[in-house]
């Protein structure tokens, strides 16, 4: 199926990747050259220029090398300092003569690559090199591309960076594989052919390169069919799966890590690897937590870039020179078939967080949802808006989830709420009868009794802390590493508190019931009764259907693939 692969390009994370030293070549301070006449290929409506604002990118690992930084860490020994003092290390040691071999371990290589591209990038610029107008960055690249455009300061980069290596750094039953030769579809054809259902595209990185991740001995079978078909393959230096379903746990720590910062608004545009498009004020914490497990889309990347400003205005920090030459290669490669946009068609499933959730509540869910478009909405003091006030009753909690999704019910949708998310559902159905807006076609909730009966947590918001917090653990649900960082549980606590108070202030009245259907599921560990459970029907003139499933309060987080099923089956229901 697929030709012998002989791109000259690097791998990015590869350690096979032919660098330009190697090549004999030279590329003056970074730049990258266009050296062809300006052919480059770009979408409709956009015009060709021969100018265009300047970008910079920043590489990822794979890029490291001993003697990196070399001539860096005495011309900024300020931001040295600073590095050595996050890290607990000699850093320029490490990066100049990486004495103990820790150079190629992800917790030493991640940290090391961000303050040494930091570090380029002001060198750079103060050798009067012009700021990036657009930033991009190679996986862990990013973060400098956030950092240059104003997100965060130096240490604080830092810090994240360090995180996230210590995360990655956990997993260790996994591989990464680079394929050359053919394209991302044909590899994923390859995969299905082959039946390497434990693998995922990790990097598109360009049209002929795509990085695979996952298990171990589907990592070895995909090398050994695709070698003896004469591809060209490389297996890459790394301890786990990368950018793929198995950093999952990494992932989810890293989001709740990231609850404790706050990140400024960005001066530049920063275009993310998860989604090939910029990133926005609101989404920094969450597209950075789902890059970890997200494939890397630097060839749609590229291009979006290219279809903005030209390759001619755009340098590589650093000297590695990889993503240069990927880019030198998307840039001449045959222009792309843009598919015409089709009609929106996918359903809507608004969701509505529990006590202490956030718009990332729901997250598993929506991995198992291809097909629906699954929304959480976020309520003030948490998250993208962490800064707005918090609200504790239930009615000005209804108002402000009402003006999230007032415009945006132009396709079916259904509604979904856990435990404290579910009583606001079904206020948010009653006001959006009472405004005479579209119905859901379906009100599906979990964790919590009808509500005309009072809840069990009602009175939870007045404990004290100790207890609170006791009482939490019981219910479960709080992420293990919460109870190791008091300054996270101070900040949460608030947070919580005013759910619980919103749960408190709840005051069942009675209303005509709805003409919409309701599914009602619970734990079977949890303490609902089947009349508590049942208590759903009351609010609803459908014949009510119930589930029940193992686990306690929390079982969704178990559920999600057997939850998605009764969505899907849900909002296709006539």
């Amino acid at each position: 199926m697929f030709r012998p692969g002989r791109c000259k390009g690097g791998v990015a994370g590869c350690p096979s990747s032919e660098t330009t030293a190697e090549r004999g070549g030279h590329e003056p301070a970074g730049r990258l050259l266009c050296h062809h006449p300006r052919t480059h290929r770009r979408g409709p409506g956009v015009k060709a220029s021969a100018a265009g604002p300047p970008a910079v990118f920043f590489p990822g690992q794979g890029s490291q090398k001993r003697g990196m930084g070399a001539g860096l860490f005495d011309r900024f020994p300020e931001l040295t300092a600073a590095a050595g003092d996050v890290l607990g290390h000699d850093l320029p040691r490490l990066c100049l003569e990486d004495p103990d071999g820790r150079l190629d371990d992800t917790r030493y290589t991640q940290p090391a690559l961000y303050v040494v591209n930091a570090l380029a990038y002001q060198d750079s610029l103060e050798r009067g090199e012009p700021e990036g107008a657009y930033l991009l960055g190679h996986s862990l690249g990013e973060y400098n591309a956030l950092h240059a455009a104003g997100a965060f300061d130096f240490e604080t980069g830092l810090k994240l960076v360090v995180k996230r290596g210590e995360l990655m750094a956990r997993a260790t039953d996994g591989a990464m594989l680079a394929v050359v030769g053919p394209d991302a579809d044909e590899v994923r054809a390859f995969l299905a052919e082959e039946g390497l259902s434990r693998l995922d595209i990790a990097n598109i990185n360009t049209p002929v390169q795509t990085v695979l991740s996952g298990a171990l001995d589907e990592i070895e079978r995909a090398h050994k069919t695709l070698d003896a078909r004469g591809t060209r393959v490389a297996r890459l230096k790394v301890s786990a799966a990368f950018h793929s379903r198995f950093m999952a746990p990494a992932r989810d720590e890293f989001a709740a890590f990231l609850k404790g910062f706050r990140f400024a608004p960005l001066r530049a545009t920063v275009i993310a690897n998860l989604t090939a498009r910029p990133y926005t004020d609101q989404d920094i914490a969450a597209t950075l937590s789902e890059q970890i497990c997200g494939s890397v889309q630097w060839l749609d990347s590229v291009r979006y870039l290219l279809e903005r400003t030209t390759a001619g205005h755009c340098r590589e920090v650093g000297e590695g020179g990889v993503l240069t030459r990927m880019i030198r290669q998307i840039d001449a490669a045959p222009a792309r078939q843009v598919p015409k946009p089709q009609p929106r068609s996918r359903p809507r499933l608004f969701c509505i967080a529990y006590a202490g959730g956030d718009e990332r509540a729901y997250a598993g869910l929506a991995e198992h949802c291809p097909d629906v478009d699954v929304v959480t909405l976020e309520r003030p003091g948490r998250g993208r808006r962490a800064a707005e006030p918090l609200l504790r009753e239930p009615a000005a909690i209804v108002d402000d989830l009402l003006r999230q999704l007032r415009d945006r019910l132009d396709a079916p949708y259904a509604l979904y709420g856990h435990s404290l998310g579910a009583r606001l559902a079904l206020l948010l159905c009653r006001r959006l009868r009472a405004e005479r807006l579209p119905a859901p076609a379906h009100l599906f909730v979990s964790g919590e009794s009808g509500p005309s009966i009072p809840s069990r947590e009602r009175h939870t918001w007045e404990l004290s802390t100790d207890a609170f917090w006791d009482h939490l653990k019981e219910l479960g649900g709080i992420p293990a590493e919460l109870w190791e960082h008091p300054d996270l549980m101070a900040f949460y606590e608030p947070v919580l508190r005013a759910d619980f108070a919103a749960l408190g202030a709840y005051r069942h009245e009675d209303a005509p019931p709805l003409d919409v259907p309701v599914t009602a599921m619970a734990g079977d560990d949890e303490q609902l009764t089947r009349a508590d459970l049942e208590g759903w029907q009351r609010e609803s003139t459908r014949p009510l259907t119930t589930h029940r499933f193992p686990g306690d309060h929390f079982f969704i987080r178990a559920q999600w693939p057997a939850l998605a099923r009764i969505v899907t089956a849900g909002l296709a229901a006539p």
